[in-house]
């Protein structure tokens, strides 16, 4: 775990990875590392205070009903209108110094989850070549830091039902951003234990086979960072209609290739899902 006593050069006080914090390690239902409060305090002051616009995300975002839209980084470093905090921040949550925290945090969970990854490509994990996504260069890791919101909400509904990331993610990290004006109940990120042998429609579980487990708040600088397999099923709660919009920050490592497979439901009983419980895609 962290030395907390270590303090750090400052960049690395301003990344989400960082010794200079507390950390919790929860190994349940599936290994995770949280942090509330994540950045320093006049860090994320400056990032919440030049958080995108809606109408940055999308024309009319507004009239959307509790729908994900992303700005991604190469968005926030090539184009007008972002704050320099925020290409910063993407910068370096894009770069190899980045990669190399995560494997320094979550390697050993990396190695024990997927032991054949380094064998793979050849040499181990801190020695592989991390590019941002949408560069254009070639690494053996793309990484991607997208501003991410929920747009507000019509109908009572969760924006994302229980699922796991796309299999070639192998590392996902949240940061939220919500806003002090924001007073709206749910919207939690709910964490699901799963039975053995459970199976899939795609990257989505059927609620009623999994288990709550536990609930990480929609709490303004709240972090959590977990590496990515068929037990790391996750949702958010259900938001009752409100204006308000949910402000987060996604970190994604992913590879060329998938880094797991997820058992598929029978045809049978794929169609009896999608009929009865699968939740469409928001």
């Amino acid at each position: 775990m962290n030395d907390i006593g270590f303090l750090p050069p400052p960049t690395a006080r301003r990344l989400v990875l960082r010794r200079h914090g507390l950390y919790a390690a929860q190994p349940a239902p599936y290994a995770s590392l949280q942090s509330r409060p994540c950045l320093l305090e006049d860090h994320y002051a400056e990032l919440a205070a030049s958080f995108p616009r809606l109408d940055q995300f999308a024309p009319g975002a507004e009239a959307l009903d509790n729908r994900v839209l992303r700005i991604a980084s190469s968005r926030v470093i090539a184009e007008p209108g972002f704050s320099g905090a925020w290409r910063w921040f993407v910068q370096q949550h894009t770069s190899q110094a980045f990669w190399e925290q995560i494997v320094r945090e979550f390697g050993g969970q990396i190695q024990a989850r997927y032991p054949g990854l380094e064998q793979r490509f050849g040499k181990p994990m801190q020695d592989w070549r991390a590019v941002r996504r949408g560069s254009g260069e070639v690494g053996e890791v793309t990484l991607e830091c997208q501003i991410v919101v929920n747009t507000p909400v019509r109908t009572a509904s969760s924006v994302k039902a229980p699922h796991v990331d796309h299999v070639r993610k192998l590392w996902t990290g949240l940061l939220y951003f919500r806003s002090p004006e924001d007073d709206t109940p749910g919207g939690e990120l709910q964490l699901f234990s799963s039975p053995p042998g459970l199976r899939f429609d795609a990257h989505q579980a059927s609620r009623r086979e999994v288990t709550l487990d536990r609930s990480l708040a929609y709490a303004p600088n709240s972090f959590i960072g977990f590496v990515n397999g068929p037990d790391a099923i996750h949702a958010v709660a259900p938001r009752p209609p409100t204006p308000q919009v949910r402000r987060y920050v996604d970190f994604v490592v992913e590879l060329a290739e998938p880094v797991f497979k997820l058992p598929q439901m029978n045809p049978l009983r794929r169609s009896w899902y999608r009929l009865r419980e699968r939740q469409a895609s928001r």
